[in-house]
This record gives C-alpha cells, structure tokens and sequence, in this order.
C-alpha cells in the first residue's frame, strides 16, 4: 500500500496539471528505510550509500520505516509540461505511514567559501550563496504541493533541511551569516539548528556532514 504521499504524487499532482500518471511507463524513485542511521547522496545509481559515502545524514529514530523519494526525479519525469517547470529540491522523506513527519532535503557539495554570499574571482559578481540558493530551492518545491491543495498541512512535523558536504576538510566555526545572521550575530557550528519559520509552516534545518538529522 502506497504512503499518502505517494498517492498524492501519483494521483493529486499530475492531475492538476492536466498530466496521467501511468503507471507502465513512470515510476517514482524510492527507497524504503528502518529505524536507525542512514547516509544519502543524489545523483547515484542507490540512494542510500554506506557509511562515509553520502551529503546528508538522516537518523529515522521513529518506530516507523522511512521512504526517500528523489524528488528532482520525480518532477523530471514530467519534463517540457507546466507539472515539470521550476526547480526542485533533492530528496523528500516521510514515513510510510502516518503523518509525523516530512523532510525536503537539499544536498550540495561544495568549498565553504561558497556557502555564503561570496564574490566570484573571474567576474567580481556578487553571488548569494550555497545557502541562500537552497533555501529558495526547498521554498519553490514546497510551494509546488500548496499549488494544487493543502495535503501537507496533515504532517506534524514539517521541515526543509539544507545539507551540505564540504570539499575543503572539516567543518570549523562557519555559517556565522547564514539565515539572516540566525537573527543576531554569532559563532555558529557545524551542526546549528536554525530553526528559521519558512512557508507554510515549515521550518529550515542545516547540517553540515557528517552531523545528523533525526526525524523526530
């Protein structure tokens, strides 16, 4: 039996577009975890990667399976169609029952001089940012589910979460500006919860790796 949010992305979502799901020909790209820790990268063959090898660290510390569904897929699939305009994050995760929890995952590698506003060497231009750029990314793909109906208001837990590999060695004190300066200058760690209400009731979350994010 498919997960409510599954249904909606079958069913719900390609509709309002004017779009059918076919079920022999489109697929939504999934994979289905238990209680316990995970690692998750995008652009791979398996979502889920052994230890070591993934950009986003996800604890399912619920009682309750997980399913990651690789959202930029999903939407391509709907490609050169109004269902498939606009960017989109990465990955989604819910449990596959009930309504505890969802979690719009961002993923990036990257130098940490790029995670905040930076100005690029060739050009001088000013550029925003890792960050900001993911923020506006998770904010688009929530606002595509509140284009066709309020299905995500069921969830109790609702949250974007921006998660960051750095290529340039550990994280150190960093992040110091991001999210409108958490509200007041500070020393920020790897591992700060921001906590920054975004739409619809959401909440942004940022970990860098390999600090974890627990579902509950």
């Amino acid at each position: 039996m498919d997960s409510a949010l599954i249904d909606f992305l079958k069913k719900d979502y390609p509709k309002h577009f004017g779009q059918e799901w076919k079920e022999d020909t489109m697929q939504v790209r999934r994979e289905q975890r238990p209680k316990g820790k995970f690692e998750i990268r995008d652009g791979q063959p398996q979502i889920v990667q052994y230890t070591g090898n993934g950009v986003s660290v996800i604890n399912n510390n619920s009682e309750i399976d997980v399913e990651i569904i690789d959202f930029e897929h999903y939407i391509n699939i709907f490609h050169d169609t109004d269902a498939g305009m606009g960017r989109k994050c990465d990955f989604i995760i819910n449990p596959i029952a009930g309504y505890d929890f969802i979690i719009f995952n961002e993923l990036t590698e990257s130098e940490r001089r790029y995670i905040m506003p930076f100005t690029s060497p060739q050009t001088g231009e000013e550029k925003e940012g890792k960050l900001a750029y993911a923020k506006k990314q998770l904010e688009i793909s929530i606002e595509k589910f509140y284009s066709v109906n309020s299905f995500l208001d069921d969830y109790e837990k609702r949250v974007a979460l921006f998660s960051c590999r750095l290529t340039d060695g550990k994280p150190k004190r960093y992040m110091t500006r991001s999210v409108s300066a958490f509200r007041k200058p500070q020393k920020i760690l790897s591992n700060i919860r921001a906590h920054e209400p975004l739409v619809h009731g959401f909440v942004f979350e940022q970990r860098i790796y390999d600090k974890e994010y627990k579902t509950i």
